[in-house]
């Protein structure tokens, strides 16, 4: 079971795109923060006896801004490392940052205890600032980028995450080869699916993606390769011939998220202010309510009839339950600007798989492929 704790509703930040709600002091308690720990363990050996397979879990932190929640943050840590070590559990730990209150201590403190970091930061300065600012309307960028000092290189256990909008996309590429050169070695492009793309900002994307697909290519030719997410997941499921089941969200089944109240959702994206009946599925105190959990697991996926017959049905995140709530309402209904940045995905992938592979790139065959059997 991947359990997330929202730890609070509260941000420093206020970005323009935000989807976790209105911003508020409210912030989960140590004793719903226990609950939800021994929950998940819970959930996590029931799955493992049922299964056969050896348990494991995956423990997020999330917000709002959760290092507003240091004090927190390390105590339930600390309680999920000893009762997953009692318990013969398998744990990996992440948290996802907008970096504004990262210092070497900190980030020294989740090297130490072997987090995963999402970095929330929209590349350069002015593609960042364009959106994410301070509550006084202050760009964000010179403090959130300090932090860049502490993850540079392959070895970094960290993403950046750049949240692609139709208002910050024309400085996308720029931004994509600002993290290069700052020696981002993890790069997440993330759109904005919860607003509307008008033509003009999506032939901006289309021509941004070709542009990164150039510098994806170069670090290759260099021997000095990145990972961007939209490339590097679109050639591995044509490798795999699609994507597989445990390529998949767990929406609502082997994935959770907790509020700061104790209630449950499917995902970290559907908590938002915590007023969402449809999709709340319980609390930690009394367990799942079956009747509305079963309602949410038969309700994800993608049920878009004309989605049947495409030719890339298999690579493309249709699949996506909190993206298609998002953008339509409905979990199993895929929007149409889904479908415009899936294929523009797999068209920039292809075109850069099909260069580096005819060059016979020996980074590219190396991390893609078993080079010893390329002839």
């Amino acid at each position: 079971m991947n359990v997330t704790l929202c730890l609070t509703h509260d941000c420093n930040l206020r970005c323009a795109y935000c989807y976790a709600g209105v911003k508020s002091a409210r912030r989960m308690s140590w004793e719903t923060a226990k609950r939800a720990l021994d929950f998940s363990f819970e959930q996590s050996l029931n799955r493992a006896r049922f299964s056969g397979h050896e348990p494991e879990s995956q423990l997020g932190f999330f917000g709002g801004e959760p290092l507003l929640e240091w004090d927190l943050l390390r105590r339930s840590a600390a309680y999920a490392d000893e009762e997953a070590a009692r318990l013969g559990i398998a744990l990996k730990k992440t948290v996802t940052t907008n970096m504004a209150l990262l210092d070497g201590q900190k980030a020294e403190w989740f090297r130490a205890n072997h987090f995963y970091l999402g970095l929330s930061l929209d590349g350069n300065a002015a593609m960042h600032d364009t959106l994410r600012r301070f509550p006084d309307g202050r760009g964000s960028h010179a403090e959130c980028a300090k932090a860049l000092a502490y993850f540079r290189g392959p070895e970094a256990r960290a993403e950046v995450i750049v949240v692609v909008d139709p208002r910050n996309v024309i400085g996308l590429a720029d931004s994509v080869e600002w993290l290069m050169e700052q020696g981002v070695c993890n790069i997440a492009l993330n759109p904005n699916f919860y607003t509307e793309w008008a033509e003009p900002a999506q032939e901006t994307w289309r021509e941004s993606y070709e542009r990164i697909g150039g510098l994806y290519a170069d670090r290759f030719r260099r021997n000095a390769p990145v990972r961007v997410n939209v490339f590097d997941g679109k050639i591995r499921v044509w490798l795999k011939e699609g994507y597989a089941a445990c390529d998949k969200c767990g929406f609502g089944v082997d994935e959770i998220a907790v509020a700061p109240s104790g209630r449950l959702y499917p995902c970290e994206r559907i908590v938002g202010d915590d007023t969402n009946a449809e999709l709340c599925m319980g609390n930690v105190y009394d367990g799942f309510d079956k009747e509305r959990r079963a309602c949410v697991v038969a309700c994800r996926g993608n049920t878009v009839e004309e989605c049947a017959e495409c030719s890339v049905r298999d690579r493309c995140m249709n699949w996506c339950s909190c993206i298609n709530y998002a953008t339509t309402g409905a979990t199993d209904r895929v929007a149409g600007i889904v479908c415009f940045h899936e294929r523009l995905a797999i068209n920039a992938a292809d075109r850069v798989a099909s260069a580096l592979f005819a060059e016979r790139n020996p980074a590219f065959l190396a991390k893609f492929y078993n080079a010893a059997r390329i002839g």
